[in-house]
């Protein structure tokens, strides 16, 4: 792998990849040539392990098959070279490391899958092979280096300072001193890197460039999702501590910006991108608050964002392809032209921001249990509040009437459909049967981790905590009682309702098939329906400047101060 990095820094002329890779290099120098004998590398498959396995092959498998029926389409529109033959063994390398990467015990295992996903991600990142394309790779490989160096670093003090090579040798431990608490911080900062936290988010945003299966393998189901399992197995280390409560406000911060920033979006994998981040950061500090509410919360929340942003992606991909483009106003009215697609699409929103659905269970999980500190609990609320926002937003669009005719297809491809299908039929089982997975994946790597009770439990669908219940399955039925009525009252309809046109400002008036209305000052104007953005108060330079700068602030408070 370091021979590789060398060899495409040098091809590119990337100073910044030569440098870290040559640091890469001295780390793994020293970790051969100063050996301990009493290192083992070991495979440790717990709970958590076997959830994010079945997340990994399920959904990974799934995104491969819709890419079989996605990427000649993907290869033709952009006039590329067919590269399928690198781009399937490429994907498989990337998923077999991520397996390794859940299933390894060792921390040296682990830091060796974790190199494999980033130099992976580099080659199916800069796939289109375009300026575009490689500036997004070499983004996404120099910040990821940047993290691979931090894990390489905080191995070596770990085993130094605490002489702990495992994952289950810091469960064992528990908590640990400040004095000490170095080690452990670098790894949470090679995850915060992984999972594209602020402010180290542009390689996320960067891969949106690449093919939708890649965009929807590193937005959901695996490589970020990396960097947020590292973070959680490191829980008891700094659970309780100072530490603890810094990764909260980070993740809490992060969750709130970002959503903040997808507000003033209408790209639709933007959106997606920026929710991915904001979500991940909800994980985070759900994380760093350590109870075990919270880190019952962020391993949920990991389970059911995977599938349900999976879902997002690939009906992302299949409409850009539908109608050509990815613009959320330009899918107005896309409910008429590819009602399958709009339904599928729809659903996976609803089951981001929506009861029963995990998404939201789980979020109110962690609202609740950053109680104790109003400050996060603040954060969370206020991204709860504008994710639902920039969701309705987009499924307004999906679901409203066409104020002009859309020119599209609408194609059907087993490849491209059962993918999706199977995704929301996931989603749904998923929420329905949430009690089976709270209890035999969750809870006892809960009660493993932190050394006691979830403090909550899920029974027969019904969410029991301290501060009170919620019953997931009385909603489950009142929805299906919802759904029955209406389809009765579609089948009693004698005849359907006539959509009347646009009427505004008291005075319409029809020009060349186009509606125009009399305005304030008299004149006439074009009728145009679309979303608000507050473009001006939400703008995405500001707020990201204003992050990086905080984000930033918070590590570096962390590193000189706060780890004394």
């Amino acid at each position: 792998m370091i021979l590789y990095l060398f060899k495409i820094s040098v091809k590119h002329h990337k100073i910044g990849i030569f440098i870290l890779t040559v640091i890469q290099t001295i780390i793994t120098l020293f970790t051969i040539f100063t050996p301990d004998k009493s290192e083992i590398l070991t495979v440790g498959i717990d709970k958590f392990s076997l959830a994010m396995l079945l997340i990994i092959n399920i959904v990974g498998t799934l995104i491969v098959i819709f890419a079989n029926g996605y990427i000649s389409e993907y290869e033709h529109h952009h006039g590329i070279e067919s590269k399928q033959k690198l781009f399937y063994p490429i994907i498989c390398l990337f998923l077999s490391a991520m397996n390794g990467l859940v299933v390894s015990d060792s921390l040296s295992m682990v830091y060796f899958f974790w190199e494999i996903t980033t130099i992976t991600s580099f080659i199916l990142i800069s796939y289109n092979g375009d300026d575009e394309a490689y500036k997004s790779g070499f983004r996404a490989l120099f910040l990821n280096l940047i993290g691979g160096i931090c894990f390489g670093v905080g191995n070596i003090l770990l085993k130094k300072m605490l002489d702990i090579d495992t994952l289950s040798g810091i469960i064992q431990h528990g908590s640990i001193s400040l004095s000490l608490m170095l080690p452990v911080f670098l790894l949470c900062i090679a995850g915060f890197v992984k999972s594209a936290q602020m402010p180290f988010q542009s390689w996320l945003l960067g891969a949106m460039v690449a093919p939708t299966p890649v965009s929807a393998l590193l937005h959901s189901s695996t490589m970020v999702k990396a960097g947020v399992y590292l973070i959680v197995k490191l829980s008891p280390a700094y659970a309780g501590t100072r530490l603890g409560t810094v990764i909260a406000i980070y993740g809490a911060f992060t969750f709130f910006i970002c959503s903040a920033i997808a507000v003033a979006q209408r790209n639709a994998k933007r959106i997606l991108a920026y929710s991915t981040i904001a979500n991940l950061g909800l994980i985070i500090c759900s994380a760093g608050i350590g109870t075990g509410v919270a880190v019952s919360a962020a391993i949920i929340l990991i389970i059911f964002h995977a599938i349900s942003k999976a879902l997002l992606f690939l009906c992302t991909g299949q409409i850009e392809h539908t109608i050509g483009s990815r613009d959320i106003e330009d899918m107005t009215g896309l409910i008429r032209i590819a009602p399958v697609l709009s339904i599928l699409t729809s659903f996976g929103i609803i089951s981001m921001i929506l009861p029963p659905f995990g998404v939201l269970v789980t979020k109110w999980m962690s609202i609740e249990a950053a109680g104790s500190n109003p400050f996060v609990a603040s954060f969370l609320v206020l991204g709860s509040a504008l994710t639902t926002l920039y969701y309705t937003k987009w499924l307004g669009s999906i679901l409203a009437y066409p104020v002009t005719e859309l020119k599209a297809q609408d194609k059907k491809d087993f490849c491209i459909f059962f993918p999706l299908w199977a995704l929301g039929f996931g989603v749904l089982m998923t929420s329905i049967f949430i009690t089976p997975i709270f209890n035999n994946f969750v809870s006892p790597e809960v009660n493993k981790l932190l050394k006691k009770s979830t403090d909550m439990y899920i029974k027969r669908g019904e969410v029991v905590s301290k501060l009170g219940t919620f019953n997931e399955a009385m909603v489950f039925i009142a929805l299906g009682l919802v759904v029955l009525f209406v389809i009765l009252m579609r089948r009693l309809m004698i005849s359907s309702a006539n959509i009347k046109s646009i009427y505004m400002c008291g005075e319409n008036n029809f020009a060349e098939g186009e509606n125009y209305f009399r305005s304030w000052n008299g004149k006439y104007e074009k009728a145009k329906v679309s979303n608000l953005y507050f473009d001006n108060i939400l703008d995405e330079k500001a707020l990201t400047t204003f992050g990086y700068v905080v984000s930033s602030s918070i590590i570096i408070i962390c590193l000189l101060g706060g780890l004394k």
